[in-house]
């Protein structure tokens, strides 16, 4: 895995990053509470109508039917100024638990898109479970995919592209 601050490289998991100290304990102070979230697609920036908003949870259960190992989920949320994406996305996936409490390191399956509107940035991160699985090179090559619908600010759209 990288850190996802300084995007030094290690074996994970570790307690902090050798490099710049990362902690999930700095990240916990930093973002506060985890905020309330759906299993599937949580929109605490009210931009999917309600009809996407379904549509996409439609779409994100049929990706679970057909690869139920896999946990996808989606998070739009303004994070400016909390700070960055990445470390945003690391600690609500360690955090929130989208799957069960126990899903941690190894077990932890989850694939979690966090796309911050306003700053218009998104990223896409991994459980720990799936790093053997999927590169960074995998995950940029979907967030390419995405591109067109976050550019044009069509959310649903660079959503329902990732699947």
């Amino acid at each position: 895995m990288r850190c996802p601050s300084c995007r030094v490289a290690f074996a994970a998991p570790r307690e902090k990053c050798a490099h710049c100290g990362l902690t999930l304990a700095a990240l916990d102070r930093k973002f506060g509470f985890v905020p309330r979230y759906s299993r599937y697609l949580t929109d605490k920036t009210q931009r999917l109508s309600v009809r996407e908003l379904n549509q996409l949870r439609g779409a994100l259960r049929l990706f679970q039917r057909k690869f139920p190992q896999i946990l996808f989920s989606v998070m739009l949320i303004n994070l400016w100024p909390r700070g960055a994406m990445s470390e945003y996305a690391f600690w609500l996936i360690n955090r929130a638990r989208f799957t069960e409490l126990q899903a941690t390191g190894a077990a932890n399956f989850e694939l979690l898109l966090v796309i911050d509107p306003e700053a218009a940035e998104a990223t896409l991160t991994t459980g720990y479970g799936l790093e053997n699985y999927l590169s960074e090179d995998d995950l940029e090559a979907a967030l390419n995919a995405a591109r067109s619908g976050l550019e044009a600010r069509d959310f649903a759209r660079a959503i329902a592209g990732l699947e």
